[in-house]
């Protein structure tokens, strides 16, 4: 190995010496983490899915295609497994975040290949780094669905600087076709594959075809294209034949692009302002909108090469998803802080090879910057941790003592566990469970099918689409548009109401102080939404337990 190479290797070596200790702590503990509403919710969704419910028709849900194949996969390596899935969620991070550091190496303009030790020293600094901030987010925001889209938005930017610069190799003779088309058709299937995920992410996909045209080695636009765009059919067709194979396409079609613009758009959305007044969202925005100048400041200088553009628009156009979805969850910011710090690990990979150097004339002087940029990464890498986000492990993962940090003012693990733990004994593996609520996971944890599609209380009770942006000081909904919402929320219940009656189910679950609920008493608000499956419910149903809010009733017929 030469002594450019070992030089290249110590500023990525210093930073996660020092960002490891921390990293590593936050990641032992994220691992007996329970999950939250949201990945509970994915959890049985993909379950029942794999129990042979139809995606979209048996359970109506508003996300991608992509996010109960991604659970599925996890489940099916054992992920159903609350440490498991964690794990899981741990293992396929790292490989991508490690992924990132390696393909970093290919910002350099050199035909020489680096040694696998360099590319490995950038993979460990970009495993802790990345590590760092995502681990930040702590358990309720990741192992979400962003978090996961984060492989494949990172893997096809990663992927596409190792295919243009195999391409810059071409141009200059070399016979490096196959490894070009490759590396290319790799960033294409992982850029365009979240597409159905979230729709919103296809501009990541936009960002890596900007830099295919924009780069200035001699080879025909379209010839550059072609391999990223086979790639990107690829990567489409896998989410869209699992929709077609065990989902409904037209009902995934009318909530995706009739049902979703039409209500659900209107629950909790936020104006662009609101982002920057929320606590730590105006940092990390700030912050991404400095990667990004700094990036195309320094294509723009020569100092990175054109195919760095994509690293540069990861976070801008990831804060433009954030505000296209007008949610601002901190779980949208996952590729904002992501595409960050990886565009600050592309600086100080510029600062520590040779041809930066010599660019800007500070020879040994670059080497010493390129040191304090590390030690200034690390040290924000641990300090991301400072305040440990994951409580340390007491106990048995399900007793009372391990799950009480985890409660939340509207998430109750302890009691959710209780409640299904019931359910489990007192109903066969054949029976249905209806819940109202917004926690699904119940209905995971008690291994029962939904009597219906409907497992959000927002698709009956639609007073927080009615309210729209005027929770933030936005306007609420026309009246045209109003009579839409209340029209599907309507037909709901209608639905709802004839599947109970023709099946009824073992049990009906009422789960209080659930959000986008107008009453804390979820029988309450039941009945003042949906009145008429209310007085079924009354008649044919008798409350058997109730765990602190998680109330679950059985049929009138059923013996205690």
């Amino acid at each position: 190995m030469s002594a450019v190479s070992l030089r290249r290797m110590v500023p990525p070596l210093l930073l996660a010496v020092l960002a490891a200790p921390r990293v590593l702590e936050a990641a032992v503990r994220s691992s007996y983490a329970t999950l939250g509403r949201d990945q509970g919710i994915f959890q049985y969704v993909a379950w029942a899915i794999g129990k042979g419910e139809i995606a979209y028709r048996d359970v109506r849900d508003v996300n991608g295609p992509l996010v109960p194949l991604l659970h599925l996969v996890m489940q099916s390596l054992g992920g159903t497994d609350e440490r498991t899935f964690r794990i899981l969620d741990l293992a396929f991070s790292a490989l991508a975040f490690a992924f990132v550091g390696a393909c970093l190496v290919d910002l350099d303009e050199d035909d020489e290949r680096a040694p696998l030790l360099e590319r490995a020293s950038w993979a460990l600094a970009a495993v802790f780094a990345l590590g760092a901030q995502y681990l930040a987010y702590g358990y309720w925001d990741t192992a979400q669905r962003e978090s996961f889209f984060d492989w494949f938005v990172l893997v096809g930017v990663s992927a596409g600087i190792t295919g243009q610069r195999a391409l810059a190799q071409v141009a200059r003779g070399a016979r490096a076709e196959g490894r070009a088309f490759a590396w290319l058709a790799l960033s294409g299937a992982a850029s365009a594959t979240t597409v159905l995920g979230k729709p919103t992410y296809a501009l990541f996909a936009v960002a890596q075809m900007i830099a295919l045209v924009l780069d200035t080695v001699p080879i025909r636009i379209g010839r550059r294209l072609a391999p990223f765009v086979v790639g990107a059919v690829v990567g489409l067709a896998v989410p869209f034949a699992f929709l077609v194979l065990r989902g409904d396409v037209a009902a995934w079609a009318r909530i995706t692009f009739s049902d979703v613009p039409a209500m659900y758009r209107f629950i909790w959305p936020r104006p662009i302002a609101h982002l920057f007044e929320m606590g730590g969202y105006a940092k990390t925005i700030g912050l991404a909108l400095a990667a990004t100048v700094s990036i195309v400041g320094l294509v723009a200088i020569r100092l990175l090469p054109r195919r760095a553009l994509a690293l540069g628009l990861v976070p801008l156009f990831g804060f433009a998803s954030v505000v296209a979805q007008a949610k601002g969850f901190p779980y949208h910011f996952h590729p904002v802080s992501a595409g960050t710090t990886v565009a600050f690990l592309a600086v100080l990979r510029m600062l520590a090879s040779s041809e930066a150097a010599t660019k800007v004339g500070l020879g040994k002087a670059a080497s010493a910057v390129a040191l304090l940029v590390a030690i200034a990464l690390g040290v924000r890498a641990r300090a991301s941790l400072g305040a440990m986000p994951w409580p340390a492990f007491e106990g048995p993962r399900e007793s009372d003592a391990h799950l009480a940090p985890y409660v939340r003012i509207d998430f109750f693990p302890i009691e959710l566990r209780r409640a299904a733990e019931l359910v489990q004994r007192i109903t066969r593996e054949d029976d249905r469970v209806q819940t109202y609520g917004m926690d699904a996971y119940v209905l995971f944890l008690a291994r029962r099918l939904s009597a219906t599609p409907y497992i959000y209380a927002y698709d009956l009770n639609v007073d927080a689409a009615l309210a729209g942006a005027s929770v933030f000081g936005g306007a609420p909904p026309t009246p045209a548009e109003r009579a839409r919402i209340q029209a599907m929320r309507d037909e709901h219940e209608r639905d709802m109401l004839e599947r109970l009656e023709a099946k009824p189910p073992a049990v009906f679950m009422f789960l209080d102080r659930s959000p986008l609920m107008a009453s804390a008493d979820a029988l309450a608000d039941f009945q003042a939404h949906c009145p008429e499956t209310a007085a079924w419910v009354l008649a044919h149903y008798r409350e058997e337990r109730d765990f602190d809010g998680i109330h679950v009733w059985v049929r009138a017929d059923a013996s205690p």
